[in-house]
This record gives C-alpha cells, structure tokens and sequence, in this order.
C-alpha cells in the first residue's frame, strides 16, 4: 500500500477555498497526492445530507489503497510542515480539537467540550475506522445527532476500542482550536506562532493548520484578523507556487 495521501470535500462554494488551501498543503508536501471531491463525485446520490456522510466514504475508498489517509477541510490553511503526523505510527486514529475562544461549546454524551473533536482534521491508518464511521451515518443514530457524522467521529474516538490520538495536545495546534486568538500571532522565521496566552495555554503553540469553519463571509479575508506579517505569510502560502 502507498503510504498517505490527502483529501478533501467541497462544494461549489468552497471550491475556490480548496484550491487554495491546496496551494499551502504543497508548498510542504508536494510528493503526496491530493484529492478534492466535488458535488460531480457524488451528485448521483439522492440524499440530502449526502455531503456530511461523504468524509467516511471517500475515506474508506482512499483507504483501500493508502496506508495513511488524512482528510482536511477544503476551508483551511496549512502553515507549516505535518512530517510530525505523517511520521508518527503511533496511533490508528489521529484528530484535532473543536472548541476555541469565541463559538459555542460542543460535546456529546459524557464527552466533556474540552475534549470534543473536529472533522476537519482526520490522520486515520486504520480502515476499520473508516468502515465504522460510514456504517453508524446510515444508521438511525445520524439523524438524532444535532452535529450528525461529528458527532457519530466523537463516539468512536472516545468510546471505542481504536488507539487514538489529539493532535493538539502538544506544542502545535491545527484548526479550529486557536479560533478567537488570531489577532494574537506572530511570525518566527517561516513559523507562525501563538504566545503562551493567559488562561488557554502556558507554552507557546506553532500553528500548523488555519480553518476557517462555519459560513461567515470574512473567510481567507486575512487583514481582518490576522497581524501584517502573518497576513504576507499565509498569502504567500495560499498563492500557486512561482
């Protein structure tokens, strides 16, 4: 099997976000391939919630074929290398935290919010795994759920038998959890990093993936939130390569 490969799902509205955010993922791995999907992939299916149920089913085809499939979420920015998930074996479930500073807090069952999870950011060598989440979103438990495949990814992570892993609980944070903090980065040489912030973290956190999340129109609008190094940063890193 081929070692990893990336993907990601996005509409006709996100695919401009994707493209770009394609542009950042290759600027750190440009030997392994990237697949977007797009509505000509599954326009087939008649079903309304077809596009939450699509991340376990790419995943599982992937999966057939690539030891390490890692979905990332077409709105994000990846700013720095992720050798550190890709060279890590040592879990069979990889993932990243969903709560931050300013949008409401998720959780689920006995999952307290501090650990709830995001599907924006999967790292999974494990097709079971993938098997799993697509059997549970046509079952009955998909429409109880308020945030419907998120929810059905949490139940697994935290209460089944797979050996998972939270990527942010280290020095480097991906995706949604430094939401709320933006204005708070600076550029360290190429890196972009939070400062140990009162009340959310005592170490310094490297910032490997941005996203964006939700249908705000301000997304990869980066003088808004970001200080103007950063800004240059990750417009350099959104841009095709020269």
């Amino acid at each position: 099997m081929k070692k990893a490969v990336f993907y990601s799902i996005a509409d006709e509205q996100n695919i401009g976000y994707a493209n770009k955010m394609h542009n950042s993922l290759i600027k750190f791995h440009p030997d392994i391939p990237h697949f977007i999907f797009t509505e000509k992939d599954f326009g087939w299916i008649e079903d309304p919630k077809k596009f939450y149920r699509m991340y376990a089913i790419f995943g599982e085809k992937l999966s057939e074929e690539y030891e390490l499939v890692i979905q990332i979420d077409a709105d994000s920015i990846v700013c720095g290398s992720l050798d550190h998930i890709l060279n890590d074996d040592s879990y069979e479930v990889g993932c990243v935290l969903n709560n931050n500073t300013i949008d409401p807090q998720l959780s689920i069952f006995l999952v307290p919010p501090e650990y709830y999870v995001n599907a924006g950011f999967l790292a999974v060598r494990s097709q079971r795994f993938w098997s799993w989440w697509a059997k549970l979103n046509y079952t009955p438990y998909f429409d109880s759920m308020q945030f419907v495949e998120q929810d059905i990814l949490n139940l697994i992570v935290h209460f089944g038998d797979l050996k998972t892993k939270v990527f942010d609980m280290s020095d480097k944070w991906h995706g949604l959890i430094s939401k709320g903090l933006w204005h708070k980065f600076e550029l360290r040489g190429d890196d972009i990093v939070l400062p140990a912030t009162e009340n959310v973290c005592r170490e310094d956190k490297t910032i490997k993936i941005i996203h964006w999340a939700g249908g705000n129109t301000t997304k990869f609008n980066f003088r808004v939130s970001f200080k103007p190094e950063v800004v240059n940063r990750l417009e350099y890193l959104i841009g095709e390569a020269k």
